[in-house]
This record gives C-alpha cells, sequence and structure tokens, in this order.
C-alpha cells in the first residue's frame, strides 16, 4: 500500500514536467501598430535604449556594458529579473533585431517600420525560447510574452501622444 502511495505522489510531481516537455519551448507573438509619429521619431524611441527610461514607466534602469561580449544594455524592470539586450541587426529607419537574455529564457524582439500617412507602421515580432519545461506551462497559461509586448507597445504609443 505505501509503493501505491509513493508511486503516485513521485507521478503527480513529475506531470506538469512531462507535459512540460510536450510543451513547445518556443512562442511567437506579431503585432502590427500605427505609430502616429513620424518615422524618424518612432526609430529614436525604438533604437536608443539609453532614452528608453524617459518614456517606459515601468523600466526602472538601463545600463550600457561594453565587454568581451560585445555592446548589450541590461535593462531593469520594476519586480522581474534583469533582461541583458543586444542589437542584432540595425536598417535606420526600417528594422531593428534586439536579442533578449532574462536567466535562462532567450528571444527576440523584431521592429520593422514604414512610413504611412498619419504615421508610421512598425510590425513588431517577439520570439522567446524557455528552455524549463515548467516554465513552458508558466508561460502558456500567464501568456505573459502577449502582455509584455503589448504594454511595451502601448507605453511607445502613449509616449508620443503625451
Amino acid at each position: 500500500m505505501m509503493w501505491v502511495v509513493i508511486t503516485l505522489v513521485i507521478l503527480l510531481l513529475l506531470l506538469p514536467v512531462l507535459v512540460g516537455f510536450l510543451i513547445s519551448p518556443y512562442q511567437q507573438v506579431t503585432r502590427v501598430e500605427l505609430i502616429k509619429a513620424p518615422a524618424d521619431a518612432v526609430w529614436n524611441a525604438l533604437s536608443d535604449f539609453s532614452q528608453q527610461a524617459q518614456w517606459r514607466a515601468d523600466l526602472t534602469s538601463m545600463q550600457m556594458l561594453d565587454d568581451d561580449e560585445g555592446l548589450r544594455w541590461v535593462e531593469q524592470v520594476a519586480n522581474q529579473r534583469p533582461l541583458v539586450l543586444r542589437k542584432l541587426k540595425e536598417l535606420p529607419l526600417k528594422e531593428l533585431l534586439v536579442e533578449m537574455t532574462q536567466g535562462s529564457n532567450k528571444g527576440t524582439r523584431h521592429a520593422r517600420m514604414n512610413a504611412v500617412p498619419g504615421g508610421t507602421r512598425v510590425t513588431f515580432t517577439e520570439m522567446l525560447e524557455t528552455r524549463s519545461p515548467l516554465g513552458r506551462i508558466r508561460g502558456r497559461m500567464g501568456s505573459s510574452l502577449d502582455q509584455r509586448l503589448d504594454h511595451f507597445i502601448q507605453q511607445l504609443k502613449a509616449h508620443f501622444t503625451a
């Protein structure tokens, strides 16, 4: 009888891990937004990390690092672990690809811009790779990737309407 109880407890503890391994480690979210501002102003807001603390209310600090791993920025968002950013691709006024690393999670934020009547159309695509099986479950249940990208876009839009 004791072995049955122990076996059931072990299965209950392993079940979330097994389910997590069945979930893809990759998540992707895409948003297309019209920012009511000229393309050069939107480009400057997105590409100049050192100035983002001025329009991102949740950003407590942004620090530039230049070390053996190249030029990186570390952003600290309230109540979260530090996020390390590195520009991977930069085509001024057109495209910006940023690598993001937070703990064991790794991802990218890609912004493609087009000047259109009334402002700038920006296509944001954010991808996240979560290695931990339990982290995959948490990420899907809370849809944190959706929320984080939406919050970033809302702050960017508010920067140009203020």
